[in-house]
């Protein structure tokens, strides 16, 4: 990825000789399988089980910019008026000459297919030239070109390129030609994609590889025949996927012995991080038609980005994901002429890993990356752009997770740096120069790039750091003195952390907690738990592992927010009446709040008058009160650090009986031991009615339930507001059959009035409740 990142907008001059021609081709998968190599045990355990549909038909469009250019500023310009084409996603600008590092510039406008709105101007990253001798380069036909750019579903394109000004050539190269990629529908592999590996150990070597020393091993000469690369942790596979084709004219590093060292120790090998198959996002593998080629080693993995400075590429959804990858594939196959992508893997901006190029995940398998640093190396693509945008958390801890496992094959530590002698040129380095590398390198590093980005370049320190902590199995095992609320850690002010580490004791210095990047406590080598103060707020916790030699290796971070604010009850807790079975000693009541913590909450308790606790998502609890009594409700909110608030609710329920209300028609006395008072008034007769006026926050009328029973009127301070059926095929005596409530307590009048319904008319009642 080149750096220039400045964007070319358009001008309203037209070229009026152009002419294009376009070309439209589609790649669908065919129904016979594409021959694969036999997956190692790593590989394999990232497969998914069921074989599944074929892989959605992708589409490639090729347009030929094949008119004149003219002049303007003193350089060529070749312009793609705005036009409507068949809808894609990526495109990328290619020409004849892989060789040829075009030094131009190219910007592009899309349409969207959803609103029709034109975009800004884009540029593209123009790649350098590969080297020669490169097993992906055929003379006459693999091609130069740019990087894909992510545009999303778009029906419209307009192209601009534009000649080097006062450089080497300020000619256009031969052959230009835009490629559009269509990828087909969302499959899966995004977000969460990709299961779990088996263990390593199972697949590892008997015999590791040296520990690193700082420099690489001489290497060995290029096979002629059939040869099983010297790696260490996965089988080999078998039949044409196995064979080596590296070409004797391979672009490949080199190294001498220097003088003998002390070696770091490295322990042995890392995990394999989780990561989608090729398989889970869909690759059509008719497209690689050439066995994959293997070094022997990794001596470095390069970290890239997969887009231009200042485009709109991070804007895609993680689902789609595999379709941006396989849309990267295509245009690297169909666009560039290689034989399968750069990448030997990717990550979305979610953290989920992918399978890149084919031949396995656990084999050194040589790339098309950062040419002369293809062969005994490997990359990675974070899918997007960080030139200036926030690199998040996962991707750096998904890239650390890899690292160690690619590096700790090989024995290299993370962390450390070694020296080369490059066998290859490009713009910023030369074919014998020597140059020193961290094993977890930019692309910039090696060629002259902004890739990956201002953003994630500088997240290499600290992701050296980590993946260094993940070699040694520094992690951290243990948080107390709180609790833990999805991802977050939550206490009060005081912390103790633990943790557990594979590296011999013989090398540990010491650790240090560090909060928030920072020295918070410190602890011998010995140590394997130490405790902090912290600070109100969030804060990125992690363990630094220091070595005797100087080396340090860091943990995973944790998040802990520490909270020292206890919670709230925005308004006190409230007292109502509910409808239910009224008794002598217990009437019905709902006890609500409202509780609020900042951080969030763990609980809330009833203390009294009997003792319950609740979930931090209950607002409301059904209990029971005795009539007659000052009864008073006590409510405990808990945060997650262990913060508590009280809240006290006083009320006293009051039983009116029937007799007590004001009498209008016939009624009669219903006499039996189910009724308050084993007794009730009774009425048929329509517009007969019964009313009561209290002082009270919440009121409910008691009624008698059955298959006699008819329907009642109810009337509020004068308004009528509502009517209730008390016909039932089971008899239930005194129900609190309508409830009303307020937020204070009121002189109020209550009325009901028999309707006299027909064939059951009667209402029986036993009077009301309320709560004062």
């Amino acid at each position: 990825m080149v750096s220039r990142s400045r964007m070319l907008m358009g001008t309203t001059a037209t070229v009026a000789a152009a002419a294009l021609t376009v070309t439209g081709v589609v790649l669908t998968r065919s129904s016979d399988p594409a021959p694969t190599p036999v997956a190692d045990a790593a590989e394999a355990a990232a497969e998914p089980l069921p074989s599944g549909p074929p892989p959605p038909p992708v589409t490639a469009q090729s347009l030929d910019l094949d008119g004149k250019p003219v002049i303007e500023k003193g350089r060529e310009t070749l312009r793609l008026a705005k036009r409507s084409v068949t809808r894609f996603s990526l495109l990328g600008v290619t020409w004849n000459d892989a060789l040829l590092s075009f030094q131009g510039d190219a910007a592009v406008r899309t349409r969207s297919a959803a609103s029709g709105d034109w975009s800004s101007w884009q540029s593209l990253d123009l790649e350098p030239a590969v080297t020669a001798g490169d097993p992906d380069v055929v003379a006459g036909h693999t091609r130069g070109g740019s990087l894909g750019l992510w545009v999303g579903e778009s029906n419209g394109v307009e192209v601009k390129v534009v000649s080097a000004a006062g450089r080497t050539s300020n000619k256009l190269p031969a052959g230009l030609r835009l490629t559009l990629v269509d990828p087909g529908p969302t499959t899966s592999g995004g977000q969460g994609g990709g299961v779990p590996l088996a263990d390593p150990a199972a697949s590892a070597s008997a015999e590791p590889p040296p520990a690193d020393t700082g420099t690489d091993p001489e290497p060995a000469p290029p096979p002629v025949a059939p040869a099983e690369p010297a790696e260490p942790a996965a089988s080999t596979p078998a039949g044409p996927a196995a064979t080596t084709t590296t070409p004797a004219a391979t672009p490949t590093t080199t190294t001498t012995k220097p003088p003998a060292t002390t070696a770091p120790n490295v322990p042995a090998n890392s995990a394999m991080p989780s990561y989608v198959s090729r398989r889970g996002w869909s690759a059509d593998e008719k497209l690689v038609k050439n066995a994959p080629v293997y070094g022997t080693t990794v001596n470095a993995l390069f970290v890239h980005h997969t887009a231009q400075s200042g485009s709109n590429s991070n804007s895609y959804a993680c689902a789609d994901a595999g379709k941006i990858i396989r849309s990267i594939y295509t245009y690297a196959v169909t666009g560039k002429k290689l034989n399968d992508m750069e990448y030997n893997f990717l990550v979305d901006k979610c953290g989920t890993l992918y399978e890149g190029r084919k031949g396995g995940v656990g084999r050194p398998v040589t790339g098309a990356h950062t040419p002369p640093f293809n062969t005994d190396y490997a990359a990675v693509a974070v899918l997007g752009e960080f030139g200036t945008t926030a690199v998040p958390a996962a991707v750096t801890t998904k890239i650390a997770q890899l690292a160690a496992y690619k590096l700790g094959q090989y024995r290299h530590d993370p962390a450390a740096r070694f020296t080369t002698t490059v066998r290859g040129s490009n713009a910023k380095v030369k074919n014998g120069d020597r140059i020193t590398l961290g094993r977890i390198a930019g692309h910039r590093d090696v060629q002259a790039t902004a890739c990956p980005g201002n953003a994630l370049y500088a997240k290499l320190p600290a992701l050296r750091t980590e993946a260094a902590g993940v070699l040694s199995g520094l992690r951290i095992t243990g948080l107390a003195g709180g609790r833990q609320s999805g991802a977050t850690h939550v206490v009060r002010d005081t912390l103790k952390i633990s943790w557990s580490v594979s590296t011999p004791g013989g090398v540990i210095g010491g650790f240090e907690v560090r909060v928030d990047g920072k020295r918070a406590a410190t602890a011998t080598a010995a140590a394997r738990s130490a405790s902090v103060q912290l600070a109100p707020g969030r804060h990125s916790v992690q363990i630094q592992l220091n070595r005797v030699d100087g080396p340090t290796s860091m943990s995973a971070t944790r998040t802990v927010a520490a909270d020292v604010t206890k919670p709230a009850f925005p308004g006190r807790p409230d007292v109502t009446l509910r409808t239910g079975t009224v008794h002598p000693a217990a009437a019905p009541v709902k006890l609500s709040w409202q509780a609020s913590d900042a951080v969030g909450l763990s609980s809330v308790r009833a203390t009294a008058p009997v003792r319950a606790t609740f979930g931090p998502s209950i607002r409301s609890w059904n209990t029971s009160a005795k009539p007659g009594a000052k009864t008073t409700w006590r409510l405990q909110a808990v945060d997650l650090a262990g913060n508590a608030i009280a809240a006290p609710v006083l009320r006293t329920p009051t039983l009116v009986a029937e007799t007590k209300g004001k009498r209008s028609g016939k009624w009669s006395k219903a006499a039996g031991g189910s009724h308050l008072g084993r007794a009730a008034l009774a009425s048929s007769a329509k517009n007969a009615s019964l009313s009561w006026t209290f002082t009270g926050r919440s009121v409910a009328l008691l009624a008698m339930k059955s298959k006699t029973s008819g329907k009642m009127y109810v009337y509020l301070d004068g308004k009528k507001v509502g009517t209730v059926n008390l016909n039932s095929g089971t008899t239930a005596y005194r129900q609190a059959v309508w409830t009303k409530s307020w937020s204070n307590a009121k002189k109020h009048t209550v009325k009901i009035v028999v309707v006299g319904t027909k064939g059951h008319p009667k209402v029986t009642t036993d009077g009301i409740v309320h709560l004062k």
